[in-house]
């Protein structure tokens, strides 16, 4: 067992949809929120679980061509499918993984789902639509599924799972190693959201800064040395946030940047934002480099406060303002000049 450089630790080499994905390479595609079992552990919002909605990234989608406009703005080289469960929408999720192998080269696509709809005929349709790797989420409280699990593919084959403390990780361990290529454990997280049972159950965060459950990490090590020979990788809460998310961010940062606008260390956008009435004639008079976003003017930090004083007297609101350069460039700070 060996720490990886993006705080994660690993027996062998990560498998290729992880590799992509700790550099922020990957798109992540939430093809819905419909899925057959509803897991007290599960991490989605209100707003997708048990909703069937699309997110490409932060980007709800309405059409899929779409979700090709957000992997050209995010530098993607792949995709990861998710849900939900992507097969509760298999037709959906057949015509995307088609479409973004249609519109790019070398696109490296993976997907999630739990074993409840897979079968023969759906893991056959999915290889020739072009899928690269599938990732099972077999239940740990019941095995009644795992013989799913032999099912034939020439995909590279996984399992994806949190750590939940207490659980007998280490059985299904014993019973699919022989029938896939890699684990991929995960660091069980809390979320915020009314079907998330993990604190009833007794389940606490490790720290009050984290939401990374206490002893799943514990567990995860445990196996990883137990199992030296397979290849097992677990994935840390700090990855996902600071690692493949900050990358992911980074690349869609330098795409939508302005010229006039600072691209921090964090991933933010730093800029000058200027509100008000009539901001297409204001913007014709202003001698400094704008963009007319929506119900704004924005400019470089420095040319805002040059200009804050003059501007305000004539009844406008400039702002400095920090945000992600996410879809709906959602804001992190701002301070009114």
């Amino acid at each position: 067992m060996q720490k990886t450089q993006f705080h994660s630790y690993a027996n062998k080499e990560l498998c290729k949809g992880c590799q992509l994905c700790v550099k922020g390479k990957k798109l992540v595609l939430f093809i819905t929120g419909l899925c057959p079992n509803k897991c007290y552990f599960c991490p989605l919002s209100e707003q997708k679980f048990q909703t069937d909605v699309i997110f490409a990234n932060e980007r709800p989608i309405k059409e899929l061509k779409e979700i090709i406009e957000e992997a050209k703005v995010s530098s993607a080289r792949g995709a990861g499918i998710t849900g939900g469960d992507p097969l509760a929408k298999f037709e959906r999720t057949l015509e995307a993984i088609k479409l973004l192998k249609k519109e790019f080269k070398n696109f490296h696509i993976h997907l999630y789902t739990p074993l409840n709809l897979i079968d023969d005929n759906k893991l056959r349709l999915l290889e020739e639509a072009g899928l690269d790797e599938i990732r099972f989420h077999p239940d740990l409280d019941s095995d009644k599924l795992w013989e799913k699990l032999k099912l034939k593919t020439s995909m590279s084959k996984g399992i994806e799972i949190p750590v939940i403390p207490k659980k007998d990780i280490k059985k299904l361990i014993d019973f699919a190693k022989d029938h896939v290529e890699f684990f991929n454990l995960n660091e069980l997280e809390y979320a915020d959201a009314k079907h998330n049972k993990l604190a009833e159950l007794g389940y606490t965060t490790k720290d009050d800064y984290s939401y990374g459950i206490e002893g799943s990490e514990t567990l995860a090590l445990e196996i990883l040395e137990q199992f030296p020979n397979l290849n097992i990788h677990y994935c840390t809460a700090k990855l996902k946030d600071s690692v493949q998310l900050m990358n992911r961010l980074k690349l869609r940062g330098q795409n939508i940047k302005e010229n006039f606008d600072i691209l921090t260390s964090d991933s933010t956008l730093v800029r000058g934002s200027i509100k008000g009435e009539n901001l297409e004639k204001l913007q014709q008079f202003l001698s400094f480099k704008t963009k007319l976003e929506k119900d704004r003017l924005l400019c470089s930090r420095n040319n805002a406060k040059k200009y804050a004083k003059s501007l305000k007297k004539k009844g406008y609101k400039v702002e400095i303002i920090e945000e992600l350069p996410t879809y709906d460039l959602m804001e992190i700070e701002s301070e009114e000049l």
